[in-house]
């Protein structure tokens, strides 16, 4: 009788630390999901942002083309600015940081499941690997604007005009052909990597959204 006891209280032991196991799973796997449809959010926003400043990117470049351009820069300073701007995709990894500190994917026992979320995480360093190419092609870019685009230009409100004067027109700091060649090349570079980016994008986004429909099937989620 003794023994039966202790089974029966092992059983009983067993069983309650089941069913705590089950509900931590199901509290990573509804916290997971949260991440993913802030991810989504987040790629939405980056990539209507990026169409835009491709947009811009193409009007800078007409611009820089446009005949007697360096004795009429004016438009140039307009649409500069978008070669300044970074629009970076940064995921909601606190779940899989929860993971990783509570000891890994062990916590999360439905193969299929763990799987998944291995999958979204390598793709999500993939697009990461993109995204050091734009910023890298935003760094080349910008470099080479500082040279040509002098900051103090009549539009500029961020300089204390009582302690410098407004000039009257915008101006550039160089009108060498080679340099302004060069600008426009690194442009092109910029938009072509921002199109690559957004393509990555794209796919994280599917995969996202596959993601939340098989996990919400998988644990019988509404």
């Amino acid at each position: 009788m003794l023994f039966l006891a202790v089974f029966c209280g092992f059983l009983a032991e067993y069983q309650l630390e089941h069913v705590i196991e089950n509900q931590r799973e199901e509290k990573y796997i509804l916290s997971f999901i949260e991440d993913l449809k802030a991810d989504t959010t987040k790629i939405n926003q980056v990539l209507q942002a990026s169409l835009e400043q491709q947009k811009g990117f193409d009007t800078l470049m007409g611009v820089l083309k446009e005949p007697g351009f360096v004795n009429n820069p004016g438009k140039f300073e307009k649409y500069a600015a978008n070669v300044f701007i970074l629009f970076l995709f940064h995921q909601t990894d606190r779940t899989l940081q929860q993971l990783k500190n509570a000891g890994g994917l062990r916590l999360i026992r439905e193969q299929a499941a763990s799987d998944s979320i291995i999958s979204y995480d390598n793709m999500v360093k993939e697009v990461g690997e993109q995204k050091e190419d734009v910023y890298n092609a935003n760094q080349s870019a910008a470099g080479l604007a500082v040279q040509i685009f002098d900051y103090n230009s009549p539009d500029n409100s961020w300089i204390n005009r009582s302690l410098v004067p407004r000039p009257e027109k915008f101006k550039l700091l160089t009108t060498d052909p080679a340099k302004l060649g060069e600008f426009f090349n690194n442009i092109v570079g910029f938009k072509i990597t921002s199109i690559i980016y957004c393509v990555y994008l794209e796919e994280l986004k599917r995969n996202a959204e596959r993601q939340i429909i098989f996990l919400k099937k998988e644990y019988h989620l509404k």
